[in-house]
Order: structure tokens, then sequence, then C-alpha cells
């Protein structure tokens, strides 16, 4: 897979024209029948607000469920051995930060180590830092990847290969790991069918801009309320490529990740499902991440992973929803999962819909008491976000003072990210755009 710095996609006039247009041929395809008949446009809207609801209220539904605590057993045995795999290409902003994160790290040196995997393209300093580190600490190996192509995925398949112990840790080169993070994270392994530990990616930089400010809030909902959940009422779990640990087995079970797939730790959380096994997602398993703070940085990453997830809609929703040997509840949650990879794609709609009612239009839907449910759906990211707030701080975790107020403008963040969505649909079912995998810039400082 093709790999681009988010610096070199610049802005293109006559790519901005080419998708503007296409996008308002589609909406204008979808709406023109509401000029026909006034059934149709209800209908319609109908549709909007079931799948609107089908996206709030199962985050509502998910918030009573992340209330509840887990705990992780005491181990039976001793600690088990802990290999952390960190890829990197281009980040010298965030790389040292995560390297001393990894120091500090409370575990037995003799039973951990870090294999720090960076490219050779690399052209900010990154294979200074990296060997510098390696010399510095005896637990940690600098790695250097000098061969063609390139992707997290591939970058990460490459740094396996020198893990040489029990517990694989697959951290992003901006993640700092919380001291107690690892001994926590490992004591889940006691469970032997437990393959995978999906921490909480906690973001460290909502001062930055208004995009990482937002960014932060959306990943607290995201992480606190939608995936945890899924650990309590026994949905589909899966991890995200920022952290997560596994057992060394699983890469013999199953095979590396796959590097043709833009989103390759969803398609891998997939292919444990499969296998019976389980992935468990904790909270209190934390690593303080970077999001980021510019819109061409913010624009890549968001697009790469919309369309990461289209991709793995196309290839494993059928399986999933098949697959017998899974319950019904992790077969339904996953079918949904993976639709709702292309859902907020169709939310854009939305928007024409109220300047249409704006103007007269009657664009009520069938559905009763739907006043209601607009009302739920429009307090939702406020009240989602200080759910998270309440149990962060019962729990001892901050927030800076701008991501409270960041909670009431979230309904525009999300209206903007629906037109990532829908260039990602454009790119991948209209275009059949070859995958690249664009890297995230880092925060200057």
């Amino acid at each position: 897979m093709e790999v681009k710095p988010a610096e070199d996609m610049g802005f293109s006039l006559s790519k901005f024209f080419k998708y503007s247009a296409i996008s308002v041929a589609l909406i204008t395809l979808v709406l023109v029948p509401s000029f026909i008949t006034n059934t149709y446009i209800r209908t319609l809207n109908t549709l909007l607000l079931i799948a609107l609801m089908g996206l709030v209220g199962r985050t509502y539904f998910s918030a009573i469920f992340s209330f509840k605590n887990i705990e992780p057993p005491e181990l039976k045995d001793e600690l088990p051995s802990v290999s952390v795999v960190i890829p990197a290409y281009n980040e010298a902003q965030v790389l040292e930060d995560t390297i001393e994160a990894c120091a500090e790290v409370d575990y037995p040196r003799d039973k951990y180590e870090v294999v720090l995997c960076y490219e050779a393209a690399s052209t900010d300093g990154t294979e200074e830092i990296a060997e510098k580190a390696g010399e510095k600490y005896d637990f940690l190996k600098a790695v250097k990847r000098d061969e063609p192509g390139g992707g997290k995925a591939k970058a990460t398949n490459y740094a396996l290969e020198y893990a040489e112990n029990d517990i694989i840790a697959s951290i992003d080169a901006d993640h700092c790991f919380k001291p107690n993070a690892i001994k926590r994270a490992v004591r889940w392994f006691d469970d032997e069918d437990v393959w995978c530990i999906k921490g909480r990616c906690f973001g460290y930089n909502p001062t930055d801009s208004l995009l990482s400010l937002h960014a932060t809030v959306e990943r607290h909902i995201a992480e606190k309320i939608d995936i945890y959940a899924r650990q309590i009422f026994g949905g589909f779990t899966f991890f995200g490529g920022g952290q997560a640990f596994f057992r060394s087995e699983v890469f013999e079970e199953i095979g590396s990740f796959d590097e043709d797939i833009l989103v390759e730790d969803i398609d891998m959380s997939t292919k444990i499902h499969h296998k019976g096994k389980k992935i468990v997602v904790d909270p209190k398993v934390i690593t303080y991440e970077e999001n980021p703070d510019t819109l061409q940085a913010w624009w890549s990453q968001r697009k790469r992973w919309a369309r990461g997830w289209m991709q793995v809609a196309v290839k494993h929703t059928m399986g999933l929803t098949g697959d017998s040997d899974l319950s019904v509840t992790k077969r339904i949650d996953g079918a949904y999962t993976l639709l709702y990879a292309v859902v907020p794609t169709f939310l854009i709609l939305l928007m024409p819909m109220m300047v249409l009612s704006y103007l007269g239009v009657n664009t009520t839907t069938y559905l009763p008491n739907s006043d209601i449910l607009w009302t739920l759906a429009g307090i939702a990211p406020v009240t989602l976000s200080y759910v998270v707030f309440f149990q962060d701080f019962m729990q001892g975790e901050k927030h800076h003072k701008v991501e409270y107020f960041a909670a009431i403008t979230l309904w525009a963040y999300f209206f903007f990210q629906a037109f990532v969505h829908l260039t990602a649909f454009i790119e991948e079912f209209i275009f059949d755009k070859k995958s690249v995998y664009v890297t995230t810039s880092r925060a200057e400082g």
C-alpha cells in the first residue's frame, strides 16, 4: 500500500469541485422525487430519523451499561513477558514522549521489551531519536525497516518479527502508557479464551485547535461509552489501532495484519471473533494520545478510518452475521456496527431536510412523538459527554475545562464529519480508488 504524509495531500481546487459536483448530484438525485410527492419526502425523513435514532439511541443505551465497573482477575501464575511494538514514520514530534512513558511503565524489566520499528523513509529525525533510545535503554530495540510499500499494518507486521514475549502490546507512536496500564491489561489473559485487550485512548491535546478539542470529546464518547458498553452486554467488541494487547499465538493462529485494508485493527477484531475468542474492553487500561490539530491531518485520518470501515463492512458483514458459533447478540451487534460504517454518509441529507422545512415544505415524519425523538437526538452529544465527564470525575481522570464547552457544539462537528464520510463513500464505491495510507501529521512542539 502506498504511504503519503498528510502534508503531501494538499488542497486541490479541481478535486474539490469534482467531489462537490458529485455530492450535489447524489443529494439532488435522492431529493428530486420530493418535488413530485410529499409522501416521498416524509418517508425519507422518517428513514433518516430512524437511522439517526439507531445511532443516538444505541449510544444512550450504551451509556447505561457504561456505569458498570469491571476488574480483571488476579493472575494465578507469575506475570507474563511483554513486548511493546511501536511502528514509527515521521513521528519525531511525539516519539520522545512515548519512549519516556515506556520507560516509566511499572513492569519488571526482565519481562519487558520495546520494539521500536522506524521507517527508513522518515525525514524528520525519527531515526535519530529511535537509535538514541536504543542505546540509552536496555529494554528497547530500535529496528529499521527499509522495504518498499508501507502503512501501519506492514510496519507492525515487520516489528512483530522482532517481538519475543508472551504478550504483544501494539501502540501508535503518539501513545503514552499510564504507568499501571500493562500490569492491569495482562491480568485479563488469565482467561485462556481472551486473545486481545482493548484499553482506552485518552486525548491529551484538546487545547491545540477546535478540531483536536472536538475530536478529543468525540473519542471520550466512543471509547468510554460505545466501545466499552459492548463488553458489558456481550456485543461485538473490537480494538482500535492506537493500542491493544494480544497473546502472541494470535498471530500464529490467524496470521499477520491485513496490509491491504485501511483499518487492519477492525479486520483483525472480526477474525478473532470468528475464532471464537474474546476481545476484552477495559477503559482503565489507559494510553494518552494526540488527536490531529489541523484540518489536513484530521480530514486525512477520519477519511482513512471511514473508508477502512466501509472496506471491512463489505468484507465481513455477511460472514459475521452467518457465523452460528457466535452468540445472537454478538452477531446482531456486529451487523449493526459494520452497517453503520455506511449510514453516516446518508445523514448528510438531514441538512437539506432542515432547509426544506424552513422553506415551508412538510417534512414531518410518520413516527409518533417525532418531536421528542428529534429533541433526544439534539441533546445527545451534550448529555453523553457529561456522562463521561461524571464517570471520569468519579474515577479520578481529569478533563480540560474547554472540553465541557465543546460538548455543546459537538453536533456541528458531527455534521462536518458527515462530509468526510461522503468523500470516503465516493472514493470507495464510485471511483473505486486505490487505497493510500495517509499518515497523521503531528502538532508542533
